[in-house]
Formats: C-alpha cells, sequence, structure tokens
C-alpha cells in the first residue's frame, strides 16, 4: 500500500526541496524500500551460503586426508554440498531480479517526478533548459540510474554486513585473521572514494557533452533547408564531427576511471588476500604459532580461513566498481534539481495574488534587456480595449526583448508594466498567460494535427474550429486536405507554406480569443497580398475589442495602428528621452478612454 501510495502521489506533490543531490537520490530510493530490503536480505542469504561451503569443503578436505576410514564424503555430503551451492546461485539470481524491478519503480518516479517540473514550467522552461537537454535528462540520463538503484544501492548495505558476517565467523577460529581483515578493509573503499571524485567530475562533463550534441543536432536539422540554400551543409557537419568527437573523448574519459577503479580495487584485495595466505602458510611452517587460539591451527581451519579471505573483499570490490554508477546517478541528481529549482520559483510566483482581468495595459518607463543591462530606452505608452500600437526600429534596437517582456518570458530591468492602472509584475506569471497570445515571426506550431494546433490541449467543438479557421480565412485550406481537421503537420509549420501557417496560427488565437495580443515582424515573410489579408484580420480582432501591439518594418503596416513608437537602442542613443506612444488617431482613443 505505501509503495503504491508512493509512485502515484508523493513522486508528483510531495516531494521536498533537496539540498544536495544525494537527498534526492535518498527520498527516490524509497519507492523500491521493500526491493531494497529483499536484495540486502538475499545478500545475506549468499555469504550465509557461502559460509557454509567454505565450512563443508574444509571439513571434506580435513576428513580426507586425516581419517584414513573415511577418503571420499558420503552420498549426503555431496546433496548438502550441493544444496548450499544451488542456493547461493538461486539467491544471487534473485537478487538480481528483484534490483532490476526496484529500478524500474524508481526510475519511473523520476520520470514523472521531471515530466511534471516540465509541464508545470511549460514553454518557460525553455529559455534555461532546452529540448535536447529534456530529452536526454528522460531518457538517456534517468536510464543511466540503472546501475545505481539496481546494483550500488543493496551492495552499499551488502559491503557493510557480509564482511561483518566474514568476520564473526573467521573469529571463532582466529583472533588474528580478523584483525588483518579489519585492517586492511579500509583500503578499499578509501581508494574507492579517492577515485569517485573524478569519476564524478568526467560523468558530469559527459553528460555536458551530449547535452551539446542533441541540442547542435535538433537545432541544425531543424533548419536544415536554411543551410542547404546557404551551402554550410559540409561546414556544419564538421561541426556535428567535432562536437561528437569531443562526447566520445569524454564517455572514453568516464569508462578509463572506470576500468582504472576495478583494477586497483582488485590489486588491494589480492594484496590483502595474500597476507592471510602467507600468514596461514608461516604458520604451518612452524615459523610462528600467535594468531591462533589455543591448540593451534587444523587444516580445516586453514582452508576454511583461506575461503573465506576473497569472499570478505568481494563486496567491497563489487561496491568500488559501481562506484561509478553513484557519480552518474549524482551528476543527474544535480541535473534534476536544476529543474526542480526552476519549477519551485515558477509555484512561488503562482502564490502571489492572481492578476485581475486585463481592461487596459499601461508601460511606464520600461526597459528590457538580457542580465540586468537594458538595450534600449524607457518606453511608455497606454491601451485600452480596440487599441492598436506598432513597434518599429532599427534592428537590433530591442523590438523583440520588449515584446518578449510585455508577454513575461523575460524580467522587466526598469519601470513598471500597469495593469489596469496598477503596477504588476507579469515575469512568468501563468494568469498573465491565459489573458494574452503572443506570435512570433516564425508560427509556432507543434508536430501534430491541426486539432491539437489549434486547442492546445482544451476541449472545442469542430464547429469552434471551423469558425476561427473562417475568421483566419483558411477553413477552405484545412477542409481540403486528407483528413481535415486531424491532418498532421510538422513543427512550425513545416508541410504548409508561410502564409498558410500564419492563418493557422492566427486561428488559434481567433479561438483562444486572448485580451492582448503580440506580434514579431509576422508579415517579414509574406507576399503583399497575404500581408494586406493578415493585417485585415488583425484589425477585426482589434475591432472586437482586443489589444494589438505588433513589431514590423513594413511601412503599409502602419496605416491599421492609432499609436506607433519607434526604438532606440542605448548604445545608438543620442540623447535621453523616452519614447513615448504617438497617436494616429487621438479622437479614437478618446473615445475608447
Amino acid at each position: 500500500m505505501s509503495d503504491q501510495h508512493d509512485n502515484k502521489g508523493t513522486a508528483q506533490t510531495d516531494v521536498p526541496e533537496f539540498e544536495k543531490a544525494t537527498d534526492l537520490l535518498k527520498h527516490f530510493g524509497r519507492y523500491a524500500r521493500t526491493e531494497n530490503r529483499l536484495s540486502t536480505l538475499l545478500g545475506l542469504v549468499q555469504v550465509a551460503m557461502t559460509i557454509a561451503l567454505a565450512f563443508l569443503v574444509a571439513s571434506y578436505l580435513n576428513d580426507a586426508v586425516y581419517l584414513s576410514d573415511s577418503l571420499l564424503p558420503e552420498a549426503i555430503d555431496w546433496f548438502l554440498l550441493a544444496a548450499v551451492l544451488v542456493v547461493r546461485e538461486v539467491a544471487s539470481w534473485a537478487q538480481g531480479r528483484i534490483g532490476n524491478r526496484g529500478s524500474v519503480k524508481i526510475r519511473a518516479a523520476l520520470r514523472r517526478f521531471a515530466l511534471q517540473r516540465c509541464f508545470g514550467l511549460n514553454i518557460r522552461l525553455f529559455p534555461q533548459f532546452n529540448a535536447a537537454e529534456v530529452s536526454n535528462l528522460l531518457t538517456t540520463e534517468i536510464d543511466k540510474q540503472r546501475g545505481y538503484f539496481a546494483d550500488f544501492v543493496p551492495q552499499k548495505n551488502l559491503a557493510v554486513l557480509m564482511p561483518l558476517a566474514i568476520i564473526i565467523a573467521s573469529s571463532f577460529f582466529s583472533w588474528l585473521v580478523p584483525l588483518i581483515f579489519l585492517f586492511t578493509a579500509p583500503l578499499v573503499p578509501l581508494f574507492m572514494v579517492l577515485v569517485g571524485f573524478k569519476a564524478a567530475d568526467a560523468s558530469r562533463d559527459n553528460i555536458q557533452q551530449l547535452s551539446r550534441l542533441g541540442d547542435l543536432l535538433a537545432d541544425r536539422l531543424k533548419n536544415l533547408q536554411a543551410l542547404q540554400l546557404a551551402g554550410t551543409v559540409e561546414k556544419e557537419g564538421d561541426r556535428l564531427f567535432e562536437q561528437s568527437e569531443s562526447y566520445r573523448q569524454s564517455t572514453m574519459s568516464v569508462l578509463r576511471l572506470s576500468f582504472l577503479s576495478g583494477t586497483l580495487l582488485e590489486f588491494f584485495s589480492a594484496i590483502s588476500v595474500a597476507i592471510v595466505a602467507v600468514y596461514l602458510g608461516l604458520f604451518f611452517l612452524d615459523k610462528y604459532s600467535f594468531g591462533a587460539y589455543a591448540g593451534g591451527y587444523a587444516l580445516f581451519h586453514g582452508v576454511f580461513l583461506l575461503m573465506l579471505a576473497p569472499e570478505f573483499y568481494k563486496p567491497l570490490r563489487q561496491m568500488g566498481a559501481l562506484y561509478h554508477d553513484r557519480s552518474d546517478a549524482v551528476s543527474v541528481a544535480e541535473h534534476l534539481m536544476q529543474l526542480d529549482s526552476w519549477y519551485r520559483r515558477q509555484r512561488t510566483v503562482e502564490a502571489v495574488t492572481p492578476l485581475p482581468a486585463l481592461q487596459s495595459l499601461g508601460v511606464d518607463g520600461l526597459q528590457s534587456g538580457e542580465h540586468s543591462h537594458p538595450v534600449h530606452q524607457p518606453v511608455s505608452f497606454t491601451l485600452r480595449p480596440g487599441g492598436r500600437l506598432l513597434i518599429n526600429g532599427p534592428s537590433g534596437s530591442g523590438k523583440t526583448t520588449l515584446l518578449d517582456t510585455l508577454a513575461g518570458l523575460r524580467p522587466a530591468q526598469h519601470g513598471h508594466i500597469l495593469l489596469n492602472g496598477s503596477a504588476v509584475d507579469v515575469f512568468q506569471q501563468p494568469d498573465w498567460f491565459r489573458q494574452m497570445g503572443y506570435m512570433s515571426q516564425k508560427p509556432e506550431l507543434l508536430f501534430a494535427s491541426i486539432r491539437d494546433n489549434l486547442t492546445l490541449g482544451q476541449t472545442f467543438s469542430d464547429d469552434d474550429l471551423f469558425a476561427a479557421l473562417k475568421e483566419a480565412q483558411v477553413d477552405q485550406l484545412v477542409q481540403s486536405l486528407p483528413g481535415g481537421l486531424d491532418y498532421i503537420i510538422s513543427d512550425s509549420g513545416g508541410y504548409l507554406s508561410g502564409g498558410q501557417a500564419q492563418r493557422i496560427a492566427l486561428a488559434r488565437v481567433f479561438l483562444h480569443k486572448p485580451a492582448l495580443l503580440l506580434l514579431d515582424e509576422p508579415t517579414a515573410n509574406l507576399d503583399e497580398d497575404t500581408a494586406a489579408a493578415f493585417i485585415g484580420r488583425l484589425q477585426h480582432y482589434a475591432e472586437q475589442g482586443g489589444m494589438l501591439i505588433m513589431a514590423s518594418h513594413r511601412p503599409a503596416d502602419q496605416n491599421v495602428f492609432d499609436q506607433e513608437i519607434t526604438l532606440q537602442s542605448l548604445a545608438g542613443s543620442a540623447t535621453g528621452e523616452t519614447p513615448t506612444a504617438s497617436s494616429h488617431g487621438a479622437q479614437a482613443q478618446e473615445e475608447q478612454a
């Protein structure tokens, strides 16, 4: 019951805030608590069978050498020996299966956790966490957690319990051999920690190189047609090769550390086993007589202790060999913590008092920019229902940056945004996103059906959809396509012309009816007739009470706007004047007021 509750609820809503990556790993490790306990129990069964095997073999050899009337074990002895071996192997097999099952549960919880954060962030995620990183995180990176949760976590407990059981078993026959075990055992975890730091750094670099490669590949494939027209396909192919080489080298660095770790762990373990073997050999050669209890060692004791020696270091070696899995897991956990921190920051913003319905939009001395550096002079204007504002200016003057700030995708550097006369912070505000629409120069469409591109997950009737399509003068096109509304288009409208994709995006605006519409050079790539029809539909949108702000270079677009702002970048500004909205229709604005 607790597991089901954890898997379906806790991973989604009750996850605490983590201070360290290891805290996140411990938290999600609880989703397989039962599997971990069973795995530890099966590990103890294996060590018990190992001790029993050493005892039986030592007894049989001792009897074969010293008892003349019983040279070979009897049938019952062979059966007992076979039973011990079978139980040990079955326990090992079951331990692996249970560990894998627990790992699957934890990785599923991690994916739900990451996806919930992604859905909560929506498009706000991608300025800091691009699509390639999300893809790598949900697939490759989380899959790398298998070794940590399936093998390392159970082995971490067994690395303490199994050697302790062997020390207890060997202490019945010798007091020196357990001391040798105790003094040599720290060499393995000490080296494991030292190598672990290097392995963690190598793992972080490997994840970073993979994200860069995925991001570069996705970007070049998306813009392949532009690269072909520019004749730079081979050059960009060389860049992809260079990045793939960087990823290969970082992967080989991780593998080198892994092989180095395994080799040195085996070396230290072999030396430790050799110390026990040399001690027992010299004892039987009568070189000294200390280390044993009264009566010394018989052949049984020597064989028993010598067989336990490698088994004592085996769980430590296994944990050391798996330590690079822990390094990978910590790196992935740090990636998840980044995603979680942005999500929690957004939830903090959402906890602010909800924004009221938009009735008027004002801007007072607003400056937007990147990294606390404004890129344009202060801007001031007021817009009411039906108002249409044009933003123009030379390339690089900050038109797109200003629109991003008004859309809530960037924080304002200076000045205020006034909603119904009150200053508000619209940065990453869900209530603001619900009231505005934003169309870039290249329409943002999904690789999905036209229906999905219009509804965006909400429910609308076909009549509503075709009414919006008719408003955008694209209804006949959709009806002529195979499947109509269910016709699949690629992202950014790849199977439609620029004008058709633009009209689909405009139909989406008419369907959702935002109070404010922001457009960034929407007619830049359209012919005169298509651009005129597009502007006509926007004018119709404004006449129905919508507020419109558009950035455009086209002189013909200026005729339908009643306010205009000419932006000047700070670098090219010669005066300190504040650009304000100049009115092309002051009387109309007064009537609206």
